[in-house]
């Protein structure tokens, strides 16, 4: 409250501090003005009394006989009782003074200010105490060619009453005064009021309190203003807020995306950034103190400060976004780089890790390498058995059924080959296809080794399934058969003759289920482990393509146990033997 009656009372001292100062000036004008007219008045009336002087002398020819004594005669005339009027020569002698008997003996007046003055001017007029009669006179002198007519009269009531100036004015500044103040004081508090609305508006914004609904303005320009304020101030909050908002989705946007995103100023400061890029950019560098700001002075960064260096500046033109993007490989793993340059000199550099792009890309190249050098294989055989039957038509039946045999076993192996490619591609395109549901795993392993009971006869091997009954995965029913079924198959075709098979779980992890799928066998050799989930790997290739495999089976294992969110790990057993573990969801 100190504070509102201050600011008032600040306001009202400046105001009424203005109209102090022009009342001020209007009055000492008024006054020299008024106090001009007054004295030109008594001027006027003097002026006219020395003229009815100068004729009377004229028309009685006192200056030729020296009667000047006659003179007295016109104070019954003159309404002015205390009048003094004197002659003086053109040297300075007084010739007549109705004041004073001995005139003749009166001193030379010719320095009194008011004659000195009247000899170059119509008229000379001064205010001071008379040296003959000892009292204060207002004199006037007139020059008539040969003398001076001076009259003197007494400053008394009567002059300072002709020179009193009207008090009406001042009665009318101190009505006009008092009306003005009061009117400055419902001024100043309207305004004050208006004023110290938008100050204490100003003080709560800065406080971050926003603005108070129970404040309303007066209905004035100010208060109008105010109300203006406040319309913008409430669109600007508002906006602020959405901009936050937009500014808070940008910022989880950039730390949930897989790329390292970071924005930089004209300056090449940075203004925003994701965890991912400090990551990617101590992994590409190998440093782990580069700063984000620094990165563009590494050598392996050279290809953007080249690009900077070139676009960035005035140069750049509307609506034109130059970019550009180049890979970084280090230690193994593939970087993408891009740079996108904005038109008021920003920028923005992308991060992304394409390692997996590239590993596929490069892996499917193999893949197709080997796909057509595995193709070559049983299509030559094929080909190379029809075409023996075309030419030696004579062939008795026994070989011509040895070749057809062979061919067919040889189109068996491209059919297998054929749809474990298929395999492999639906599970790297199209894995989310896959419907899942609760699969019973002891079911599946029966009914693969239903499936493959002859072959499993044949070898001599057993199959020991230690797995309790009613367990059960959520995964695609088809991919679990697919896993079992090539676990036993590859156990039949690599393991050797009378071995025993044991399958069985494990205690595992929350959500997933273990189990154990080994085998007595002739082993894998470690050296060989780390690869074998390989496509088309063979630990004897030879052997392996006498036995018909495909090479794929150990791939499309890992893939589906993969897809199912699992893991899959080969070791060798004590004692001899292979046993894989893996996990699948419970």
């Amino acid at each position: 409250m100190t504070g509102k009656e201050s600011f008032r009372r600040r306001l009202f001292i400046y105001y009424f501090s203005i109209f102090i100062l022009f009342t001020v000036v209007i009055m000492a004008f008024q006054y020299n003005r008024e106090e001009k007219i007054r004295i030109d008045a008594l001027n006027t009336r003097m002026n006219d009394m020395a003229g009815l002087v100068n004729n009377y002398i004229s028309v009685n020819s006192l200056a030729e006989t020296g009667n000047y004594i006659l003179i007295d005669s016109l104070f019954n005339l003159i309404p002015v009782p205390d009048l003094r009027i004197t002659i003086i020569a053109i040297d300075g002698s007084v010739m007549y003074d109705s004041s004073v008997e001995g005139w003749d003996k009166m001193e030379n007046h010719l320095q009194r200010p008011e004659v000195g003055k009247s000899l170059f001017s119509p008229f000379g007029t001064a205010v001071r105490r008379s040296a003959s009669t000892g009292k204060d006179n207002y004199y006037f002198s007139r020059y008539f060619n040969t003398y001076y007519v001076r009259l003197a009269e007494e400053y008394n009531i009567n002059i300072e009453g002709v020179l009193r100036r009207e008090k009406i004015f001042l009665v009318f500044i101190a009505v006009v005064f008092v009306a003005i103040w009061a009117l400055l004081v419902l001024v100043t508090r309207r305004m004050g009021e208006s004023i110290t609305m938008l100050r204490d508006f100003a003080a709560r914004v800065r406080r971050g309190e926003g603005n108070d609904p129970a404040i309303i303005f007066p209905r004035n320009e100010i208060g109008e203003t105010g109300k203006e304020i406040v319309r913008i101030y409430g669109n600007l909050v508002k906006n602020t807020a959405e901009l936050t908002l937009q500014k808070e989705k940008l910022f989880r946007h950039l730390h949930v995306l897989n790329e390292g995103v970071a924005f930089f100023s004209p300056e090449r400061k940075v203004t925003l950034s994701n965890n991912h890029f400090l990551v990617f950019l101590n992994a590409i560098t190998g440093e782990h103190t580069i700063e984000a700001e620094g990165f563009i002075d590494h050598p392996l960064f050279a290809g953007v400060r080249t690009f900077l260096d070139r676009h960035q500046g005035p140069s750049t033109r509307q609506g034109e976004i130059p970019s550009t993007e180049f890979q970084i490989e280090k230690s193994g793993k593939f970087f993408g780089v891009k740079c996108i340059l904005f038109n008021d000199g920003s920028f923005e550099i992308v991060l992304t890790d394409i390692t997996r792009t590239e590993q596929t890309k490069a892996m499917r190249q193999q893949m197709t390498s080997n796909i057509a050098h595995e193709l070559k294989t049983p299509i030559a055989s094929v080909r190379g058995y029809l075409e023996t039957l075309m030419v030696n038509r004579e062939l008795d039946d026994e070989k011509k059924h040895y070749f057809l045999e062979k061919a067919l076993a040889q189109s068996i192996r491209l059919t297998e080959l054929i749809n474990d490619i298929v395999t492999l591609n639906k599970l790297d395109e199209t894995g989310s296809s896959f419907p899942f549901e609760a699969v019973d795993v002891v079911s599946v392993i029966r009914e693969v080794r239903d499936n493959l009971i002859t072959a499993i006869n044949k070898k001599g091997i057993s199959i020991d399934i230690a797995i309790e009954a009613g367990l059960t995965v959520t995964a695609n029913r088809s991919l679990v058969v697919s896993v079992f079924q090539n676990l036993i198959e590859n156990a039949v075709t690599y393991a050797g003759d009378n071995v025993t098979v044991t399958i069985h779980n494990l205690p595992g992890e929350t959500g997933f289920h273990l189990f154990s799928f080994a085998d007595n066998g002739v082993g894998i050799p470690e050296e060989h482990q780390p690869r074998i989930f390989e496509r088309f790997y063979r630990v004897d290739d030879g052997r392996s393509r006498k036995s018909g495999g495909t090479g794929l089976g150990l791939a499309i294992i890992k893939n589906a146990i993969l897809l199912h969110k699992g893991e899959i790990s080969v070791r060798t057993r004590t004692g001899g033997g292979t046993e894989f573990i893996f996990s699948l969801p419970a």
